[in-house]
């Protein structure tokens, strides 16, 4: 009886899984935002006017099935300090409201790079400046962060909201004092300090990393002062980011974690960005390579020269 009950809840689980994807991309196809072309980065002059006067509003899924709209709720509210709050859901972003200048999105996007030659599209988070434009596209970006694939499961990614929307929160500080930050897409400004990791703790799941890297003996033949940690419990590692663990950094992957990344036996190419930051919203190190389609795991989350970079940091 208790196998059969087990069974059961394992079918029911599934094919919840399957309808919640299904109407999330329903939904998408309606509601979608899409970015095949280079955004328009801000000004400083528009940054500072977002925050002595605007109103950011956070975007959310129109999907009652969706995670993402209670988890962005919370990171917004307890790690955005800059403006004033409002959430609104997707169908309700009509153009009076992206054309108010004194209006500032958090939104997800979806973004294809068109140099890529490859068929990959990206879930973004991005912070948008409102105006008289045409498209919500053409609303000049202050800066925007990589999630996941489009079609990988947003539950691989929310847990992980409260540290990057504190990111936001830092970054666009850090911006009124260092102008050129608007420029910098990739964050290079973030690794290129060097901090270093050797007092750290750092988290790993095991099915972000590449199977030369999942165990901290592998990782400590390449850099001897990373103290990590590598489970396979997703919950733990959304605990200590909740919590705020102190001394704790997470690596955030988007690379190949689902199956319909996998067409004719190979892996789609694309980018696998590796992203090292804090539970407080600091970067330590912000990379990506491209994988090449063949089906080899190798070419997933952090390779051994990300590994050895960070063990000549010493900030």
């Amino acid at each position: 009886m208790a196998e059969f009950v087990e069974a059961t809840f394992i079918k029911i689980n599934i094919v919840f899984r399957i309808m919640k994807k299904v109407f999330l991309i329903i939904s998408g196809l309606i509601v979608t935002l899409s970015s095949f072309a280079q955004r328009p980065t801000a000004t400083l002059d528009q940054v500072n006017d977002m925050l002595q006067n605007a109103t950011l509003y956070v975007v959310m899924e129109d999907s009652p099935l969706s995670n993402y709209n209670p988890e962005i709720r919370k990171a917004v509210e307890n790690g955005w300090s800059l403006t004033p709050l409002r959430f609104i859901h997707l169908s309700d972003l009509d153009s009076t409201k992206l054309k108010n200048p004194k209006n500032a999105f958090l939104t997800q996007v979806t973004m294809k790079f068109e140099e890529d030659k490859d068929s990959v599209k990206y879930t973004f988070l991005s912070l948008l400046i409102g105006g008289e434009y045409e498209t919500i596209n053409d609303l000049p970006e202050v800066c925007t962060f990589p999630l996941c694939y489009d079609v990988a499961d947003e539950d691989e990614m929310t847990y992980k909201l409260p540290a990057i929307v504190a990111f936001f929160n830092k970054h666009v500080q850090n911006i009124v004092g260092n102008p050129s930050l608007l420029k910098d897409r990739k964050f290079t400004t973030y690794t290129k300090q060097k901090r270093s990791i050797a007092d750290k703790n750092i988290y790993l799941l095991k099915y972000e990393q590449t199977p030369s890297f999942d165990e901290p003996s592998e990782i400590s033949a390449v850099n001897s002062i990373a103290n990590v940690t590598i489970t396979e419990d997703q919950n733990a590692l959304a605990k200590i980011i909740r919590r705020k663990e102190a001394n704790a950094l997470f690596l955030h992957v988007v690379s190949w974690t689902d199956s319909e990344m996998v067409q004719n036996g190979e892996m789609i190419p694309g980018r696998c960005y590796k992203i090292l930051m804090d539970v407080e919203g600091n970067l330590y190190y912000f990379d990506f390579h491209k994988m090449n389609g063949s089906a080899s795991p190798e070419l997933n989350g952090m390779q051994a020269k990300d590994w050895k970079a960070l063990a000549s940091y010493t900030k």
